[in-house]
């Protein structure tokens, strides 16, 4: 073999030029190659070569590799939660349209019973594509955002601006598809070769960051081709390419969605250049926010809409119009690459830039040279804040609550972060009543209306303008799915809602609330007693301490047997005094009450009738009864309290009295003192008298006690009020004796001590915060309340001991309320509260009347029944609301009791003018409920008990909340507030007159 070897060399080396010929080593054979193998080596690189030439031209071996890789990147929706699917870390497209944060919605909407109803199921590869930061090649929506459908299907709210995108390329002009050609990817007009990838471009910019980051002075370049930037800004981390891998994520990202339909790249690159056009990054603008696409820039940033300018492309020829489009267009063009330094900061170099790249574009001919010409006439013109249209709140109501629900139920930060969300709701509201009800009251507003429909009439709008009266319908329907929302409607073009932000007196529709829980207190003390033998009850009897636990005992003494239902009659039949001459102390005073008729002021009344016919004495006495009976369930006994001098648990509630009065008095005076220097302090104590000797001695004696004359007349002076030493001692013996206290000082002031106390420690520190004042005040409180204790002073404080137990009653009563939908933690503690003083809000009081269809089931309200967030894409995930969960808050009898004596009230009580306004498709009446309620809300001043001097009317509201069989139920309100509302007289008269108006509307079962 080695003989054989040397011998071919030989040979080989003789056919050689001298000087080529290769040394040998004797038994040794040559190490160059044989001609057939020089031959074969050159081949094989030539071909490869060649082959390697023909790819980079046409990318056939790219085209078919990554194509069958990009069909296994596949994904399929089927029923249920995928047991395998993956989300985007966080491109800002990814975040924007909540696909990175689909994990933290699915278990936000999990924990508040929503359930996975279908979802994609991703390959593996798919799935590990997701995970390596590759998007998976699919072809994203053209525009995306937040989309409410109503029951129906029928649009309500749509956050896609379909007028600014380019819904195909065909709709794209030619010269703004050259241009952005010639500006950013060039090769991208080719049909072969892969559309991601510029071979030269790459190079060139892998050769300057190589270079920098060897410490070469080189400027480096951007080599993205238009896909790989839309890879970039949509799904890289900040939009931005943060090192080589993350480029290498891009080119795989941007080459497989360009070959995910075969091979054939020529409708991906013209899908490359609608999707850059409708999302190239343009910066953020003033009331606008993020601005993406060219169609969106165009109207955000210059005022002008896409469709305008198409058309203007399309004309012949250059003239102005043409050119005024074309130089907008070449604006966001040229910004891109900076658009915030172009469009906010310097829009002179932005003119200077779009001059450079028409002058590009000229050269190379991709426009004409009268365009160019043309362009240096037209200016550029930013639009200006004129251009923003005013919101219309009234017509976006249901949409605007919709929304407000979904931002808190996902924990997104705004409704502009919500709208921007791939996200389609299925909500349950009516679009057919939604708009009918806005559409009434938008026309209520015009005094013609009014006048044609008869609403000029005495207790509606007789007085005032009807423009200026804010009406609001929320409307439920009772389903087998649960209570559904089908109108959230009002009148006011202002972003707050009526229904759900405002706390409102709604007057006697407390008295609804009022009876639901006198009954409901009936039905426990039924539970307790029934089934006990007369012994039992006897004792009862004696013990009872209020008259509803009496009542009840005697009843079931006297009969037996009487079921729930039997006995809620007779309680509704309990009679009561409408006598308005007696004065209640309540609420910490002597408060009268009067009846809206006179003529009720000399019966007595049952409940029952006293609800039909809303008899405010009625319902002030019965809710006296509630507060006995919960004062007497109170850990202490109230009435021993009262009636003992010496009883052990006088003394300490006495003591928190006391403290609870001396912080408020004080909180009161530093609220007004807070900040103020010490003339000012000075000043507003002392008001007119703040130049008076006499009142300055006895503050400067309340402040400094002890002092001397001298001081006295150094303070005098510092405060411009020059005194001889005789007239400063003549103060000083007057008031500065050291045995007057506080409260002497105060009583020669008449002010509270506290006020003084404070007042003075404000004027030597303006800064002090109230928990250090609170911290100082421990002594001078004492001593402001010292004269409570005193045996002599009986009758302050048994009134004092009276409203602390009306005030612990009251809070033992609030979440027997709130159980029943009441909005707010606390109750006034006033027997004005049983019509209307501890105010609502029409969205619980339409929660009560749910509670009572139900049967006193409470069913939460469903409004957004379905969620389909990225539908259509590989992350796609539906969510449906499941079965509500039900409570029940109230037994089923009690309820039934409740709809029965509402039933009376439209039937032949206060809310009549509704009865037969509702029929069935056979021309049968529905049964309709309800309860009325109106409140005049007015600051009073009084020169004494039962001395009014002055009324000034704040607000005036009118409600009905109201069922229609067992399928409707709601609320309808009617208000005014402000300086107008003295105009106005109307009553729960006009809201059920509006209602009438939509009967035809709203229907019956």
């Amino acid at each position: 073999m080695s003989i054989a070897r040397s011998s071919s060399w030989g040979a080989l080396a003789r056919r050689l030029p001298g000087e080529l010929r290769p040394l040998r080593a004797v038994g040794r054979p040559s190490l160059g190659p044989r001609p057939s193998a020089w031959l074969r080596v050159g081949t094989v690189i030539g071909v490869l070569a060649a082959v390697c030439y023909v790819e980079l031209q046409t990318s056939a071996i790219q085209s078919l590799l990554l194509s069958r890789y990009a069909a296994r990147l596949s994904w399929e929706i089927q029923p249920g939660p995928s047991p395998r699917i993956v989300f985007p870390r966080g491109g800002p497209s990814d975040a924007e349209r909540g696909y990175s944060r689909l994990d933290e919605f699915a278990r936000r909407l999990e924990a508040t019973g929503y359930r996975v109803i279908e979802q994609a199921r991703q390959s593996a590869e798919a799935a590990q594509s997701v995970r390596w930061g590759i998007t998976p090649p699919y072809r994203e929506p053209v525009g995306t955002g937040l989309v409410i459908r109503d029951a129906r299907g029928l649009p309500l709210y749509d956050a896609r601006s379909r007028s600014t995108l380019f819904s195909a390329y065909d709709d794209v002009p030619p010269l703004i598809v050259n241009t952005l050609l010639f500006l950013e990817n060039r090769d991208l007009a080719r049909t072969a070769g892969n559309p991601a990838i510029d071979w030269r471009r790459l190079a060139k910019a892998g050769g300057l960051y190589a270079a920098s980051q060897l410490g070469f002075p080189v400027r480096v370049e951007g080599g993205s081709t238009l896909a790989v930037q839309i890879e970039k800004y949509r799904h890289s981390e900040g939009g931005r390419t943060t090192g080589p891998l993350d480029k290498l994520r891009q080119l795989a990202a941007a080459s497989l969605r360009a070959y995910r339909s075969g091979p054939d790249s020529r409708e991906a690159r013209k899908e490359i250049v609608v999707d850059y056009l409708n999302t190239m990054p343009l910066a953020a603008a003033p009331g606008h926010g993020e601005v993406h696409g060219l169609g969106t820039g165009l109207r955000v940033w210059f005022g002008l809409e896409l469709p305008a300018v198409r058309e203007a492309l399309a004309a012949p020829g250059a003239n102005a119009a043409k050119a005024s489009a074309y130089k907008h267009v070449l604006a966001l063009l040229s910004a891109v690459r900076a658009p915030t330094r172009y469009l906010v900061d310097d829009r002179e170099a932005l003119e200077r830039r779009i001059a450079a790249s028409a002058d590009q574009l000229a050269d190379a001919g991709v426009i004409d040279p009268d365009l160019r010409r043309a362009l240096r006439d037209v200016p550029l013109r930013f639009r200006g804040n004129s251009g923003h249209h005013p919101l219309r709140f009234a017509e976006r109501r249901a949409a605007l609550a919709i929304r407000e629900d979904l931002r808190r139920l996902l924990g997104v930060s705004s409704l502009y972060e919500l709208d921007r969300l791939h996200l389609e709701v299925e909500s349950t509201v009516d679009a057919r009543l939604q708009q009918a009800a806005t559409r009434l009251f938008q026309q209520l507003r015009t005094p013609e209306f009014v006048e044609a429909h008869g609403l000029r009439a005495r207790r509606m709008l007789a007085s005032g303008d009807p423009g200026r009266v804010a009406y609001s319908l929320l409307l439920f329907e009772r389903t087998a799915q649960g209570n559904l929302l089908r109108v959230h409607a009002d009148n006011v073009e202002r972003p707050f809602d009526i229904n759900t932000g405002m706390r409102l007196e709604l007057g006697s529709t407390a008295k609804l609330r009022t009876l639901a829980h006198y009954l409901d207190l009936v039905a426990m003390l039924h539970g307790e007693l029934a089934g006990l033998d007369r012994t039992a009850l006897d004792r009862h009897v004696e013990a009872a301490r209020d008259p509803i636990s009496r009542w009840a005992a005697e009843t079931l003494r006297q009969a037996p047997a009487l079921s729930l239902d039997a006995f809620l009659e007779r309680a509704l039949d309990r009679t009561y005094s409408a006598n308005p001459t007696e004065v209640f102390f309540t609420g910490g005073g002597a408060h009268a009450f009067q009846n809206f008729d006179a003529d009720d002021n000399a019966r007595v009344l049952s409940v029952r009738e006293g609800l039909v016919r809303s008899v405010n004495l009625v319902f002030i006495r019965l809710m006296r009864d509630l507060v006995r009976f919960h004062a007497a369930r109170l850990p202490y006994d109230a009435a021993a309290l009262l009636a003992e001098a010496d009883h052990p648990e006088r003394g300490p509630m006495l003591a928190e009295v006391a403290d609870a009065e001396s912080r408020a008095h004080l909180h009161h005076a530093y609220r007004k003192y807070r900040g103020l220097d010490a003339t000012a302090v000075l000043n507003r104590l002392l008001g007119d008298r703040a130049h008076s000797l006499r009142h300055l001695a006895i503050v400067f004696f309340a402040w400094h006690p002890g002092a001397d004359a001298a001081a006295l007349e150094e303070w005098l002076a510092t405060h411009d009020h020059v005194v001889t030493i005789d007239e400063a001692e003549k103060l000083t013996r007057a008031y500065g004796n050291p045995r007057l206290t506080l409260a002497d000082h105060a009583h020669l002031l008449d002010r509270h001590p506290l006020e003084i106390w404070c007042a003075g420690e404000v004027s030597r520190t303006p800064a002090i915060g109230w928990e250090e004042l609170l911290a100082r005040s421990a002594e001078p409180r004492r001593l402001s309340s010292e004269w409570l204790f005193r045996s002599r002073h009986r009758r302050p404080q048994d009134q004092r001991l009276r409203i602390r137990i009306e005030q612990d009653a009251f809070a033992r009563m609030a979440p027997y309320w709130r159980r029943l939908g009441y909005p707010f933690e606390r109750l006034v503690p006033s027997l004005a509260t049983a019509i209307g003083a501890s105010a609502d809000r029409p969205a619980a009081l339409a929660e009560l009347m749910g509670i009572i269809v139900n049967d006193g089931v409470r069913r939460p309200i469903q409004v957004a029944h379905r969620l389909r967030f990225a539908p259509d894409t590989p992350y796609h995930s539906v969510f449906e609301a499941a079965p509500m969960r039900e409570e029940r808050v109230l037994p089923a009898p009690v309820a039934r009791a409740l709809r029965k004596v509402l039933a009376e009230v439209v039937e032949r009580g206060t809310a009549r003018r509704v009865a037969g306004a509702f029929r069935h498709p056979d021309g049968t009446p529905a049964v309709v409920g309800g309860k009325t309620g109106s409140g005049d809300n007015r600051f009073e001043t009084f020169a004494g008990p039962a001395r009014p001097i002055s009324s000034r009317a704040v607000s005036r509201t009118a409600a009905f909340v109201f069922y229609i069989d067992d399928r409707y139920f709601g609320v309808l309100t009617a208000s005014v507030t402000g300086r107008a509302t003295e105009t106005y007289e109307f009553t729960s008269a006009l809201p059920l007159a509006i209602l009438k108006l939509l009967a035809g509307e709203i229907g019956a079962p």
